[in-house]
């Protein structure tokens, strides 16, 4: 049995990109095999209302090299002279520091951390730190080649010593999507049944760009009257968002419908997907775009271009191009055969490379193989 101890700063929501890749492991190992537990570095009202089939640790260190980290240390040394774990994974920031220094003092015998974005938010601090961790760190995970080289670049990482394992998602319910539910949330939007709607999902944030698809959205709406769009999410940009939208004079075809908690309709709805952000690791919301059959649109950020093969299963445009979202947009508009044929080939890819079992499968396969040589 591997006893697998997975570190993270904390989960405040399931459905958040990496928190939603980790439940996917924790739920989903083989547990003839593995024996996962779950470590957080700071507690959060969703784990205190979940209940879990795994073990699972709260700590409460508000800031690294404090008190509290250090009493972590000390008390996640002695939950690992009872469990005795064989591998350390982190995940974020404060977890890629604490937990990559709580294990090598406990003297865990693989310590591997994750590299899940494109670390545009890193303190000088963070990553001169991360840097000294790397002599302590046995492997590193990347979820994108995007993310491994951006790791390989800032911290000096060493390629070999860095593999990439993508996303995944739970695909089966792709598999056969009802048509009632199109036609329901459409209704719910007031989308008409001859309107093309060009959906986004997203957290509203500025990393993901929205301003982008407003600003096209402005130029495409002239040559297309029945051209409507809807942002799926909620975030600290809405209100301003909202006066972009009005001040474009597009109240009446652009919606921020807020956050919904099953997807599968809003998808269903889409006829265009859109992925406008300025940095990404690997898209989820890419994945789910790519299952339902939609044709997309995204920006050569992150990992989008190794999902989407420009003009084989979709489009990718340079953040630099003068008015690339809106010209492409145009260009799946004008010509629906090959945006219909984009989406077929992008949902055959999905179900190939990203569904849930595939990724356990990857790790699980991963572990094995770094797990090799250590006795038991």
């Amino acid at each position: 049995m591997i006893k697998i101890a997975y570190i993270i700063d904390t989960i405040e929501s399931s459905s958040a990109g990496t928190e939603q890749q980790l439940l996917m492991l924790l739920h989903n190992l083989d547990r003839n095999r593995f024996a996962p537990y779950l470590i957080c570095l700071r507690d959060s009202p969703w784990l205190k209302s979940q209940s879990f089939n795994f073990p699972v640790y709260t700590f409460n260190i508000r800031k690294i090299l404090s008190l509290s980290f250090v009493d972590f240390i000390r008390q996640f040394n002695r939950l690992h002279k009872i469990e005795k774990f064989d591998i350390v994974q982190t995940f974020f920031a404060d977890a890629n520091i604490a937990g990559v220094i709580a294990a090598k003092i406990a003297s865990v015998k693989v310590i591997l951390a994750s590299r899940r974005n494109l670390s545009d938010t890193l303190t000088n601090f963070q990553l001169n730190t991360l840097r000294f961790l790397k002599m302590f760190t046995t492997k590193y995970l990347a979820n994108s080649e995007a993310a491994a080289w951006k790791a390989i670049e800032l911290e000096g990482i060493k390629p070999e010593r860095i593999a990439v394992i993508y996303n995944g998602a739970y695909l089966d319910k792709f598999r056969s999507i009802p048509t009632e539910l199109r036609a329901n949330r459409r209704a719910e939007w007031r989308i008409g049944e001859n309107d093309i709607l060009i959906g986004l999902v997203a957290n509203l944030r500025p990393v993901k760009n929205i301003e982008a698809l407003i600003d096209a959205a402005k130029q495409l709406t002239k040559t297309f009257p029945n051209l409507k769009f809807a942002v799926v999410g909620e975030g600290q940009q809405r209100e301003d968002l909202q006066k972009r939208i009005n001040s474009a004079d597009l109240g009446e075809c652009f919606k921020l419908t807020g956050r919904y908690s099953d997807i599968m309709p809003c998808l269903a709805a889409f006829d265009i997907a859109v992925l406008c952000s300025r940095a990404e690791g690997f898209s989820n919301s890419l994945i789910e775009y790519m299952a339902a059959g939609l044709p997309v649109v995204a920006s050569d950020v992150g990992g989008n271009a190794e999902a989407i093969s420009h003009k084989e299963n979709g489009l990718i445009y340079s953040l630099n191009e003068p008015n690339g979202l809106a010209n492409h947009l145009r260009y799946l508009i004008d010509n629906k055969e090959i945006a219909r044929k984009f989406g077929l080939k992008a949902r055959a890819a999905a179900m190939e490379k990203y569904d849930a079992a595939t990724y356990v499968k990857n790790h699980e396969q991963f572990y094995l193989n770094i797990t090799t040589n250590i006795p038991r």
